[in-house]
């Protein structure tokens, strides 16, 4: 069974995975989408950290606030039947399933997640949340007896030059614009969310979406 919560997953719950959550948080909290939840934790996490001072200025530029957030350890009580897991890295997978090894059929990484749901034979087996998530496990399958791997983590920006919180910000937005994607086609989650879908081509888009909101922007795929 799949339910209606979305836990994302990363390393110290204080870059990636509070930054994405907080995307798919903001764009899913209105209409029929609203029944979907989404939280965060982290595999090594401290607890009760903020998020770093670069994740909550690169927030603003999207609209999001994240100064509430608070780190938390992913453990064995975070993680519920029937959750679906987006992981920044494969390695996090690996510690969720751990936990949880019955959640394998709804643990991706993030970006192996939105790669799947754009499938356009994923979306169309698929009329919810649950039965998405099903599909997307199903074409993993597929896949995973061709024989090939993607390498599709979430490259961690701790430490590194501003080309990598740049590399960080482009992988982050993209698979949450493919994911918000999948959501809105979904009949029975087809009402519109509060604000656009998809996600800024950039910066000056946002500031110039915040102030003309009923002008259609296309989703990030530069």
């Amino acid at each position: 069974m799949i339910g209606d919560r979305i836990v994302v997953v990363c390393t110290a719950n204080m870059i990636r995975s509070p930054f994405v959550a907080a995307l798919l948080m903001s764009r899913l909290e209105s209409g029929a989408a609203a029944g979907l939840v989404v939280e965060s934790a982290g595999s090594a996490a401290r607890a009760g950290l903020p998020v770093a001072e670069e994740v909550a200025r690169l927030g603003e530029t999207y609209g999001l606030d994240l100064s509430a957030h608070r780190s938390r350890r992913l453990a064995e009580g975070v993680l519920q039947t029937g959750d679906t897991v987006l992981c920044a890295e494969r390695a996090h997978r690996r510690v969720v399933l751990d936990l949880r090894p019955d959640l394998i059929s709804s643990v991706f990484t993030v970006r192996e997640f939105a790669r799947l749901v754009e499938s356009t034979s994923v979306r169309a087996s698929a009329s919810d949340w649950p039965s998405l998530v099903r599909a997307a496990a199903r074409a993993r399958l597929v896949a995973s007896a061709g024989g090939s791997e993607v390498h599709d983590d979430i490259v961690d920006p701790v430490g590194q030059p501003e080309s990598v919180w740049l590399a960080f910000e482009r992988q982050a937005t993209m698979a949450v614009s493919a994911i918000l994607g999948a959501v809105t086609a979904l009949p029975h989650l087809g009402a519109e969310p509060r604000g656009p879908a998809g996600i800024p081509s950039s910066r000056r888009e946002y500031r110039r979406r915040a102030t003309a909101s009923s002008v259609s922007v296309a989703p990030w795929r530069s």
